[in-house]
């Protein structure tokens, strides 16, 4: 289950709630508004300015919110205005009240006012910082000028901005290599964040996180990690993505992240709803290496359609129709995108890139015909409780589904190429069609992924047997052996120089039925909070980073244990190496365990909590995903 959930940042609350000030007395009549303001950088997409007043006695923010239905934000009242190194200060606000929780409604969006103390005359662009916590709404730029497009970075190199608009998709490469990547954040600012990520996404439908800090003097970030075959990378900071970039395995690659982007996020949303027109294209990345070319042209931003299948908004499939119907929807619907891809002023590259994306989500929406039907099923009729069965759905049939094979090359490597290579991956390796058979595929990319699946995961975990390496020695391409047997040794190192600091405790060994009360039966008369994740849940991850702090201070208590419960989808490498930072006891079940404890509380995905109080009681608390609400609970038990 991989559901995220999170709630809006806390933010720090300041000495009381301000007092709404005679709003006539002190935002007095407007000497200039700019509507709109560029803003050229920001730590969040939550926020946009829609206008900016200015008078003799104040500046005035009419503010627009965006964020998730029912959750919240909240604006502090030592939030100010900087401008010319000095600062001004809030002085009130109309539709929010400062260091309260302002609940988003159901739209997702919101519109407030904050009025501040007068910037000088004079004043071309300020910043807004939602108060000096690390996590504040931090806006960068806003400008007063009436700029309307962001400069063209002058610290790329020049060989950094060619571009061939019609050079192909270049191949992947099935080699292995120790890559270096330099990230280099143009217009950085360490509110922007001091640590950056890369996600890896691998041709063998993985994903590996990594880790650097950034510079805070250079905006420079480097990542060196084992790769194997071509991959492609996402760039995020704060957890904001910034950019993309194809890698070739073995070699350094420089990249130079123009930090604007996420200004023309914002812009690219009001041209959207506010019909506010910014037609200048925007280039977030610049790159280097044998890739460079295709990065330069994916990193270029424009309002151009998508052609997406959009087979995951419940939407895509009707529940009602039977195989053959479903087949040839998918079909259908991508001859008309593909049609659109060729009759559109793409060029020839970009028409390329888009299709290939196309070819890998049309595959991906057969291979999942009857997924896709019951959710259509369960959104119409808001059945979301996977313990119903839904009837009535044909299986869609292998005579049926072989019509997407009949439309492209499902064996074509450069398939590894488009921006949904893992989609491709897993439609290929799926266990419900043959594809090799209705393909008649004799050899390949998909009888080698169909022929890998698992690998990845078993090098992860020193998992890989001897009988793997050498059905993996029979394979055409040496490529797959020489790449699992070096992932095998990196892990196995890996795990020898954590193994020492790590504890994962013994899991009872008694019938799963009775698992869980084993587990919490040692501490009767205790509160027990129980912690459902796994190491590659973000939101998981998120939440245990602001429980640590918590635990030598509000929630200091010998009555109180944490218990993480994760399964065997966390790499033992990398569960073995977080786990030191995680105060608690740990277990880490098998997937029948797993599977059997989820099916008994109605988890609907991670992380989820479990509640036990003292007197041995329990009861699944989701809403601890609010965790101010975590925080209050468990103080009141513990005061019990």
């Amino acid at each position: 289950m991989n559901h995220f959930f999170m709630n809006a940042p806390k933010w720090r609350t300041g000495a009381g709630v301000l007092t709404l000030l005679a709003w006539l007395t002190s935002c007095g009549p407007n000497n200039k508004a700019v509507e709109y303001p560029l803003i050229e950088t920001a730590n969040t997409n939550a926020l946009d300015i829609a206008k900016v007043e200015l008078t003799d006695s104040a500046t005035i923010l009419h503010t627009d919110a965006y964020y998730r239905p029912h959750n919240w934000i909240r604006i502090s009242s030592e939030s100010y205005l900087q401008a010319g190194g000095k600062r001004y200060m809030l002085t009130g606000a109309e539709g929010i009240t400062p260091d309260s929780l302002f609940w988003m409604p159901e739209s997702g969006e919101a519109s407030f006012t904050l009025c501040f103390e007068p910037l000088p005359s004079g004043t071309t662009s300020f910043d807004f910082i939602e108060s000096d916590c690390e996590d504040c709404f931090k806006l960068f730029g806003i400008d007063l000028t009436g700029k309307k497009t962001f400069d063209i970075p002058d610290n790329v190199p020049e060989s950094l901005r060619l571009v061939d608009w019609d050079a192909e998709v270049p191949e992947p490469i099935f080699k292995t290599g120790t890559t270096t990547v330099n990230v280099h954040f143009l217009h950085y600012r360490p509110e922007l964040g001091k640590e950056a990520n890369l996600y890896v996404n691998t041709l063998f439908g993985t994903q590996q996180p990594y880790t650097a800090t950034v510079d805070p003097e250079t905006g420079k970030a480097s990542f060196s990690f084992l790769q194997c075959g071509t991959v492609q990378a996402a760039v995020v900071l704060n957890n904001s993505m910034a950019g993309s970039a194809w890698l070739a395995p073995g070699e350094t690659t420089e990249l130079y992240v123009d930090m604007h982007s996420i200004g023309y996020y914002l812009s690219l949303r009001r041209e959207e709803k506010k019909k506010i027109t910014y037609p200048a294209p925007f280039q977030r990345l610049y790159s280097s290496g044998t890739y460079a070319n295709l990065n330069n042209v994916g990193n270029q931003l424009d309002n151009s359609p998508y052609y997406s299948m959009n087979s995951l908004t419940g939407e895509f499939a009707d529940y009602h129709m039977t195989s053959t119907e479903y087949a040839a929807h998918v079909v259908d619907t991508y001859k008309a995108l593909a049609d659109s891809i060729a009759r559109s002023n793409f060029s020839l590259l970009k028409k390329e890139m888009k299709l290939l994306a196309l070819r890998q989500d049309a595959f991906s929406a057969m291979a999942q015909g009857d997924y896709l039907r019951e959710h259509n099923y369960r959104h119409i009729n808001r059945q979301w409780d996977y313990n119903f069965k839904v009837e009535g759905i044909a299986p869609l049939k292998p005579a049926d589904a072989k019509a997407i094979c009949q439309l492209f090359d499902i064996n074509d490597t450069k398939l590894l190429m488009g921006e949904n290579v893992s989609d491709y991956v897993r439609a290929a390796c799926s266990s419900s069609f043959d594809w090799p058979q209705l393909a008649d595929i004799q050899k390949g990319l998909v009888k080698d992924l169909r022929q890998i699946a698992g690998y990845p995961a078993k090098a992860e975990n020193v998992a890989l047997t001897d009988a793997d390496f050498a059905q993996m020695k029979a394979m055409d391409n040496p490529f797959y052996l020489e790449a699992f047997t070096l992932m095998q040794k990196k892990a196995k190192e890996e795990l020898a120089a954590v193994e020492a600091k790590s504890r994962v405790e013994t899991t009872p060994d008694v019938p799963k039925e009775r698992l869980f009360d084993a587990l919490i039966a040692p501490y009767k008369g205790k509160v027990v909070i129980v912690d459902f994740w796994n190491t590659w849940c973000g939101p998981c991850r998120a939440a245990i980073q602001a429980n640590e702090p918590l635990k030598s201070s509000n929630l200091k208590s010998d009555n109180l244990v944490w218990v993480y419960i994760a399964n065997e989808t966390s790499p033992i490498v990398k569960y073995k190496t977080m786990i030191p930072d995680i105060q608690g006891l740990h277990y880490r079940l098998n997937q029948e365990q797993w599977n059997y404890l989820c099916d008994k509380f109605k988890i609907d995905g991670i992380p989820s909590y479990v509640l036990v109080d003292k007197s041995g009681a329990y009861k699944l608390r989701n809403d601890f995903r609010d965790h101010s609400l975590m925080i209050k609970t468990l103080i009141e038990e513990l005061e019990k």
